[in-house]
């Protein structure tokens, strides 16, 4: 859910370099398939990840329908905070829509190769940074209708958006497929 430009406009170059260097540093590629769950609603993650390549969604279940709350892309960055920073149970799973290619960074690992100062600086800009997203997120579903918000998608993503299955842009959406296909149409 963050994506580089937010490190590079709210730490300092410095700060932006040493975050990309040690999660190059410390990161283990790894290629995920799509329909791969990275993490399962219910886990304990012990990481996040930098996406390389590809593209995610971060889903629920609730009254056995999936509720999609948003997706990750190609220079996002991933996780589950309340999770990874509490060491509690996570309660969504985000999984790969697209064939992708990340770098896993354990949190650990993370800590231990930062300074104090920058691992408090850094994790908290992140954490601004989800929360800001999350608020714009809602806004936007209680605001926009499905065809603006899917608009919003299509300018952010034009190339990976065409490659996602219509049925996880219409669960995010909220609407049908069918409704979807009429929201493309007319965009074209």
């Amino acid at each position: 859910m963050i994506s580089p430009e937010f490190f590079f406009s709210n730490l300092s170059e410095k700060q932006s370099k040493y975050f990309f260097s040690i999660i190059q540093k410390i990161g283990k590629e790894m290629d995920v398939k799509k329909g791969t769950a990275i993490i399962r609603y219910g886990s304990h993650p012990s990481f996040f990840f930098y996406i390389l390549s590809g593209a995610f969604k971060t889903s629920i279940i609730q009254k056995d329908k999936p509720y999609i709350l948003g997706f990750t892309f190609s220079g996002d960055i991933d996780c589950c905070p309340a999770s990874l920073l509490k060491s509690s149970t996570n309660n969504f799973a985000i999984e790969a829509v697209l064939d992708s290619k990340v770098l896993i960074c354990k949190l650990k690992d993370f800590q231990k190769a930062c300074s104090m100062k920058d691992y408090s600086t850094i994790t908290t800009n992140i954490l601004a940074n989800y929360v800001s997203i999350l608020e714009k997120r809602v806004i936007e579903t209680i605001s926009l209708t499905a065809e603006q918000r899917y608009h919003i998608l299509q300018k952010n993503q034009p190339a990976l958006l065409k490659e996602i299955p219509l049925v996880h842009i219409a669960a995010y959406l909220g609407i049908t497929q069918e409704r979807l296909s009429r929201i493309r149409k007319k965009a074209k």
